[in-house]
């Protein structure tokens, strides 16, 4: 195999450097367009949900309940009744499958809470939607579990910037994957390059001894006649 001169690598990098630059330009180009054209901001609105009982006297009997209804909970959140209910008092045009994939439902570890998160384009309609779920969710569980564990610990509030866009970090990106393109081209030249470049590599490669070497001629610039010395 070949030995890879770090060297002569480095010179014919630098020498095609402008391939880099043009690849840099291109990603940075790519991942400005992308984010502001093509990628659709997404916001997303949190409710919390406490389980706690309305009597005064908890008992350790009753944070156990409370931590084992978690998961059923959960799923209560999500079924087709309680998304069925909020699609038709906000008149939303929306089927049941579509309003659960902009649902995530999820319990803090060792606490008896819940978090409802909803995702959309519009900020305004993913606060509504998250209120309403947690408002009927509260209504609704007392048919299955007439208990009164259920409470509203934060309404979910309007979000300020979009979830998914972050313009820096996607500029960033665009750069590097430009740099990583355009050395990956100017690598790939010179590992399948085979052209003698140096009257060294005609020693090294050919074992040939080099008697003699034309210098590259450059032409001197033609003084202008009426400019003096």
């Amino acid at each position: 195999m070949e030995e890879f001169d770090v060297t002569e690598y480095l010179k014919y990098y630098m020498n095609k450097i402008v391939v880099v630059i043009i690849c840099v330009l291109l990603g940075t180009f790519m991942s400005w367009y992308y984010t502001f054209n093509l990628q659709t901001p997404m916001y997303k609105s949190e409710t919390s949900i406490v389980l706690a009982n309305q009597n005064t006297d908890i008992t350790v009997n009753d944070v156990s309940l409370n931590k084992n209804l978690l998961p059923t909970y959960r799923e209560i959140i999500k079924s087709r009744t309680i998304l069925e209910k909020v699609i038709s008092n906000l008149d939303l045009d929306l089927t049941v499958k579509d309003l659960s994939k902009k649902i995530s439902v999820k319990s803090e570890a060792d606490a008896e809470i819940i978090i409802i998160t909803v995702k959309d384009e519009v900020p305004s309609k993913a606060t509504l939607i998250a209120n309403e779920i947690s408002r009927i969710f509260k209504e609704e569980i007392d048919k299955y579990y007439p208990i009164e564990n259920v409470n509203v610990l934060d309404n979910a509030v309007d979000a300020k910037d979009p979830y998914n866009v972050n313009i820096i970090k996607q500029f960033i990106i665009g750069f590097g994957f430009g740099f990583i393109l355009g050395s990956g081209i100017i690598t790939l030249i010179f590992y399948f390059d085979d052209t003698i470049k140096s009257q060294n590599e005609i020693e090294t490669k050919l074992e040939l001894n080099v008697l003699s070497a034309v210098p590259k001629y450059r032409r001197k610039k033609e003084k202008d006649s009426k400019g003096g010395k």
